[in-house]
Order: structure tokens, then sequence, then C-alpha cells
């Protein structure tokens, strides 16, 4: 890039920080770095600026080339990097006001990331950057000296369950001896409380709780764990060598910094759409960028928030949730009085002149996370508004055209599905139920319907790789439909998937069909 051009986008840079500042936003010193497109491409891959080598990072790499090359498509306006300092990238083949939207944009995802109390939980827990950094050394050490097969084979396997982490991502975890002796305890008071009562002539409850002790006492997991790569780090017989567990402790680490980053996406790029959109505004209205310039970025904004209707657009919908919250809460459209006004025709003209807009926004970016926000804010009235709604692809009869035809707007069911959408993240929860099933140090896992089956050949995959790192037999309680002749879903009955690392062979009381 030539000086004159790098010399005034970091001119530039020094604007929007000044005027994030004025807006109220936290900033700090951004690392941006000038790279190729390959650079960008590759960062994309490895979801790091640099990261340990797998196979899965080549194929995705060579899936975003691929785009870009044959459609000059493909490259993120921003790529940023919650790390500390935070680090972002500029394409040097980007014009000029692409690279200036890029780093207003970036200075609404710093602020998010200083004060959004779960992004904060998610920088206390490591330096991602630093951490992608270190375990690149260590992996290729590992790798050649363990060879491709074993490394590849051990990080496979880490991957196949990396996603299923506890569903509060902030719980301090409790060491499973202190908690089996706590649950112990809790226990023994509840005998002691029974036993002093004046009559306690039914000894049922006494016994039934002293046999709960017992088994206790012999139970691991005392209670069922969601968390499988740490259950594995901590209890495998195999054994596990120590590179092994390092792979697993590296891959289970930037799961979690990730899950962090899932569940707060939605307001974390709407909120980083909704502050560039007022520093462009003002650094035209400042003269400094030109008509011409302002004009590109208005069609560039325009692309990134174009809403579609085959994917949730995270830049549309959040910048949308911004905005509607920002007007409502400008004009007092909430709590009681709003609400008990029936007349719709009041909705469009009540005004309180509360001017709390800009202080609920601020709120919201702070503690709320993206499912609480649907709970909270996604009534019937935004709903319609932004047409969140579910679409079929269908064929116009009269054209022979592909047409999006509504398939569900009702705001309940709408509602209903993103919440779990949202909460869920289409991991299936499973959780560890008995980690010496059968008195032989065999996995018994169980799998918590929640409205969908498992995908038979991820389920197949996943236990041979669960039985790589445990070493012995690996059993999944499920669900499955019993079906008709004709194939359709009767009803849910239970059956165990098991694989002993020879074969895999599935328990069913009854025939499949009826």
């Amino acid at each position: 890039m030539k000086p004159e051009r790098l010399r005034r986008l970091n001119e530039i840079e020094d604007h929007i920080k000044r005027i994030a500042e004025d807006m109220g936003l936290s900033t700090t010193e951004v690392e941006f770095e000038i790279v190729s497109s390959r650079k960008m491409i590759e960062s994309m891959a490895y979801k790091f600026t640099t990261n340990f080598s797998h196979w899965s990072h080549g194929r995705d790499y060579d899936k975003q080339k691929t785009i870009y090359d044959h459609h000059g498509a493909g490259i993120p306006y921003e790529t940023v990097w919650n790390s500390i300092p935070p680090k972002a990238f500029l394409v040097e083949t980007n014009p000029d006001i692409l690279n200036i939207l890029v780093m207003a944009h970036v200075y609404g995802h710093v602020d998010f990331n200083l004060e959004n109390v779960y992004m904060r939980s998610a920088s206390d827990y490591m330096d991602l950057a630093r951490e992608a950094r270190s375990a690149e050394q260590r992996f290729k050490q590992y790798e050649r000296t363990y060879g491709l097969s074993l490394y590849e084979q051990t990080i496979d396997s880490a991957y196949s369950v990396c996603w299923h982490l506890p569903a509060d991502i902030l719980e301090e975890q409790e060491d499973e001896d202190t908690l089996r002796q706590r649950l112990i305890e809790m226990k023994r008071q509840r005998i002691r409380s029974i036993q002093r009562r004046e009559f306690h002539e039914d000894k049922t409850e006494v016994e039934n709780l002293k046999k709960e002790i017992r088994m206790l006492e012999r139970k691991t997991p005392p209670i069922p764990d969601y968390d499988i790569l740490r259950y594995i780090l901590n209890k495998s017989p195999k054994p596990l060598a120590e590179w092994q567990k390092d792979i697993i402790s590296t891959i289970r680490d930037q799961s979690k910094f990730f899950e962090f980053q899932k569940r707060c996406k939605l307001l974390n790029e709407g909120w980083a759409t909704y502050v560039h959109e007022r520093i462009m505004r003002q650094l035209y209205e400042e003269g400094l960028i030109t008509p011409e310039e302002h004009q590109k970025y208005a069609r560039f904004h325009s692309q990134v928030t174009q809403p579609s209707k085959k994917q949730l657009n995270w830049y549309n919908l959040g910048l949308k949730l911004y905005h509607d919250l920002e007007y409502r809460w400008d004009r007092g459209m909430h709590g009681d009085e709003f609400r008990e006004s029936k007349d719709p025709t009041k909705w469009r003209s009540f005004d309180t002149g509360a001017g709390k807009g800009k202080e609920k926004l601020f709120e919201v970016r702070k503690y709320y996370t993206d499912r609480m926000a649907i709970e909270d804010f996604f009534d019937a009235g935004f709903i319609h508004d932004a047409q969140v709604y579910l679409w079929n692809e269908e064929i116009d009869p009269a054209t022979g055209e592909k047409k999006q035809v509504i398939a569900e707007d009702d705001p309940d069911t709408i509602k209903r599905i993103l919440k779990s959408s949202f909460s869920l993240y289409g991991t299936p929860v499973i959780t560890i139920e008995d980690g010496n099933h059968l008195g032989n140090q065999e996995l018994y896992l169980k799998h918590h319907f929640t409205g969908q089956e498992l995908n038979p050949a991820l389920e197949t995959g996943a236990l041979e790789n669960l039985h790589f790192l445990w070493g012995k037999p690996i059993h999944l309680e499920t669900v499955e439909f019993k079906r008709n002749k004709a194939g359709e879903p009767q009803e849910l009955k239970t059956i165990i998937h098991t694989y002993d690392g020879k074969s895999h062979h599935i328990d069913r009381d009854e025939p499949d069909e009826l």
C-alpha cells in the first residue's frame, strides 16, 4: 500500500477513535494490519491470525479461496480478534472507503467486547491470540514426533465433541471429589433431620437416602456431566499421552472461548453495524470522506445489511433490533402504560418524550446475550416489522421461477424457535451419565431429546472418536422415531447405541416398522 494511502488511514483512524469516545464507547489501542487477500482467507480458515495445523483448516481455506477466485467475493469486510490488544485485518486490495468502514465497524466490536459481561469473561478466560500462537509451535513438534496419522486422529476426536459444554459457561466447575462429598453431606444432613423428629417409625426414606449415599460414593460422575472433553481429560482409562491431553485441552479452551462469542453474535454484529453507521455519518459531515466515497460506503453498507430469506443476516437483524429499541425507549413505548393502551392508533403516536433510547442501548450491549434479547424484545410488533419469518422456496407454476414464500409467521412460534436455536446452536444435549458403566470403566452417555433425532452418520463417527479417546466401549442412550411401512414417524422410542472398538450395535426393544 502506498505511503500516502496508509498515512490517510492512520489519520482517519484517529478521528474514528475520537468519534467513538464522543459517543460514550470504550476504546483501546487496536492493532490494524494491512494484509493480502490470501492472508485474510487464511485467518478465516484458521479462525486466528495463526493457529495449529489440521486438514479441516486446509479444507476451509480451499473453499474460501475458490469462492474468491471465481466470484471475487467471500472476503469478509472485517475480521477482528477479541485479544489483548484487539487485532484486526484490512485487505490491501480493498478501496480506502471500505477499509475506513471496516475500522469504524471494528471500534464497535471493541466497545462491545470491552463492555459486554460475557465477552469480558471470554477475555478473562484466555488471551486467545497468544494461546493460538503457542499451540502452533507445540503442535508442529507433536506432528513431527508422533506422526501425522495419530496427530490428526487426536484432533479429529476432540473436534467431534468440542461443543458439548455446560449451559452456563460462566459457572465455576467444581472438582468431582469435592462435589461428591458435598452431595453426600447434604443427604447425611437430611438423614439427621429425619432422625431428630419425635416420630420416625417409617424407615423407608432413611434407607433410600443411605442407598443414594452408597451409590454416590462409587459413582462417576456424581451428577450428569455436560463437559465431555473435560471429563475425558480427567478420567480416561486409556490412558492418554501428555501431548494428547495438551491437544484436547487446547481445543476445549478454544471452543469455550468461541462459545462466549456465539451467544452474543447477533448483538455484537448489530452493535458494530449501529456504531459504524454513526461514525461514517460523522466522518462525512466533517468532510473527512468525499461525497463519492460516501456513495460507495452506502452501497457497501446496503450489501452488508441486505435482508435474506434463506438465512439469518446478523448485521441486518441486529441493527434493526437496536434501531427498534432506540425508537421505543426514546418515546416511552414500553412498560405498563404502553402495554395497557389497546388502540393501535395510539401506539403509532405514543410518545412520552422519555429520551431513554441511548441509555437502553448501552444497557443491552452490556448485560444481554442473544437469547436474553429474544426473550425480552422479540414481540409480535418487532417480528412482523423485521419480517423474522420462516421461508420456503417454491416454483411459481405460472413462470417456473423460484420464489420465497412465508412458511411460518406466527410470532409465538417464531419466538419459540428462535429461543431454542439461540440456546443450543444446533448442538444436541448429551451428558455423561456413568464413567464406570457395568463396573468396567465403560462410558455411558445420554442424549436428551429436544425435538430432533441425532444424525446417524455424525452419531456413528462421534462414538468411534470417543472410543479412540476413552479406550473402552461407548454406550449412547438416545431416541428414534418408530415408523410405519410408509416411513412416517409414529412415536419415539429409546435405543442404546454401543461401539466397542470393532463394531456398532443398536439395542432396540421393538422392530422399526409398525
